[in-house]
């Protein structure tokens, strides 16, 4: 008879006997919840901010504060008209955040369908779709968006469905890319076998939600690139009209002043580098927590 031996367990063995199973781990987990504080508060200015809540009346002037400096009374300072700046960010922010996410919804709304169609009905029809989104992703998106903006006259709703085609073909070329890859698969193979075709009996249980993954991560950047083409375009005046406020414009308006009030450029330049770098660490911590090879 042989002597059979056991080894003792490891440390990190021992670390992943007392986890539960199934239950994946961040690798940055100070900065995901860092993002998640960010994303929490930004959540809260959109569904709560009015003028009940900001300390000031956005749009009331005062003219004896003009560029005064952070305070008890006003503790991001006052802008050229003597507006409360805090205000603004508050109102400016869920106008942003608001229009930011229309574009997200205008974009998957645009890129799902074609993407899927493209994926699982192939031949002409993919040929089709492909080159028209190939036709969008030739041009710069913010060239793209500024020509679409102005065709359809200057709003912030229409540059920020602008900016949603601008950002559709990104969603089309990665939903196309996961059908195909999905539609391969065995149990689509088994349900066909079965007879099921086509909306219901294949595309809808099946493919949509073993696609959806990457999806929902890519939606996060996407998120953050429409804050940032608001910016952008709220920065030349294409979007959010005065007396109306977002970061974009409040961008632009401290800008126009950066030689008297320098220092007033950098709250809404910080607010919206925040709000973009929290997005792309969800979508970072959205593909840990989603990929199953992860689940250990």
């Amino acid at each position: 008879m042989t002597a059979m031996t056991h080894s003792a367990p490891t440390a990190g063995a021992a670390a992943d006997a007392g986890r539960p199973s199934g239950r994946p781990r961040l690798r940055r987990p100070r900065i995901a919840r860092a993002a998640s504080i960010v994303i929490l508060l930004a959540a809260l200015v959109l569904l709560l901010a009015g003028r009940w809540l900001t300390p000031y009346d956005p749009d009331a002037q005062d003219l004896t504060t003009v560029f005064a400096g952070p305070s008890w009374e006003h503790w991001l300072g006052t802008d050229d008209l003597g507006r409360d700046v805090l205000s603004r960010m508050i109102a400016g922010g869920q106008a942003t955040i608001a229009a930011s996410l229309f574009a997200v919804v205008v974009a998957l709304g645009l890129g799902l369908p074609v993407g899927i169609a493209a994926g699982y009905l192939g031949g002409w029809v993919d040929t089709c779709l492909m080159r028209v989104v190939d036709a969008l992703l030739a041009f710069p998106a913010i060239v793209l968006a500024i020509g679409v903006t102005a065709s359809m006259g200057i709003g912030l709703f229409n540059a920020m469905l602008a900016v949603g085609v601008v950002l559709s073909p990104a969603i089309a070329r990665l939903a196309r890319a996961q059908t195909l890859s999905v539609k391969t698969m065995t149990y689509v193979e088994a349900a066909r076998s079965f007879g099921a075709r086509g909306l219901r009996g294949i595309i809808l249980p099946h493919i949509v939600p073993n696609m959806i993954q990457p999806v929902i991560v890519q939606t996060s950047i996407v998120f953050g690139l429409a804050m940032l083409a608001e910016a952008s375009l709220s920065f030349l005046q294409l979007g959010v009209q005065a007396p109306g406020s977002s970061w974009g414009a409040v961008l632009s308006r401290a800008y126009s002043f950066m030689s008297q009030a320098p220092l007033a450029i950098l709250v809404p330049g910080i607010a919206i580098a925040l709000m973009v770098f929290a997005a792309n660490i969800m979508a970072d911590e959205f593909q840990e927590w989603l990929d199953p090879k992860r689940r250990k």
